[in-house]
């Protein structure tokens, strides 16, 4: 699932700020996935508060690219980056995963303002939601995430940041909501 055309282009079009604001988003969304199946897992406490913090500085647009080197280093020592020889089949481990790696994306934008690493970020969110799509009775979570990424990608204020984090942080407990029901069933 790639990044739709219309999305991209919006994206390549906006300034590093209104980036910025894109890449908290879809960090914002995948945030709660990741602090949920991963924290009740006390060896995991550091990750969780590494992703956290992460998380609300990406929302500072003036925050310099060298806090985000230290994030990045230390997101790539999550667990789930480690080589692995064996496939993730565990529910919690896909998503926590793949919200791990949207956060990586976003981090990596932060440090370089590479356009390429924002468009990495929002496909990852589209994977992950297709995915659990699929595995879900009727859920509409890939178009969701569509149609949130059109909405941010579009902003031409990014006076409004306290408004889609709130919107992101209700999608992303919905989203943990429909994980952990598809883990317990």
């Amino acid at each position: 699932m790639v990044v739709a055309k219309v999305v991209a282009a919006a994206i390549r079009r906006q300034s590093r700020a209104e980036a910025s604001v894109f890449v908290a988003s879809c960090a914002e969304r995948a945030a709660q996935i990741f602090t949920g199946l991963s924290g009740l897992d006390p060896a995991r406490g550091m990750d969780v508060d590494v992703a956290v913090r992460l998380v609300e500085d990406l929302w500072a647009v003036e925050a310099s690219s060298i806090d985000f080197q230290r994030y990045l280093a230390a997101v790539e020592e999550f667990r789930e980056f480690e080589p692995s020889g064996e496939e993730r089949v565990e529910v919690g481990g896909i998503y926590s995963f793949y919200s791990a790696l949207v956060m990586r994306y976003a981090a990596l934008y932060r440090c370089s303002m590479d356009i390429e690493h924002a468009l990495k970020c929002a496909h990852v969110s589209l994977t992950a939601m297709g995915q659990l799509d699929q595995n879900l009775p009727k859920a509409v979570f890939f178009a969701q995430e569509f149609q949130v990424q059109r909405q941010v990608s579009s902003l031409a204020d990014v006076s409004v940041i306290l408004e889609v984090r709130r919107n992101d942080q209700v999608l992303s407990r919905e989203r943990l909501a429909a994980i952990l029901g598809r883990m317990n069933s």
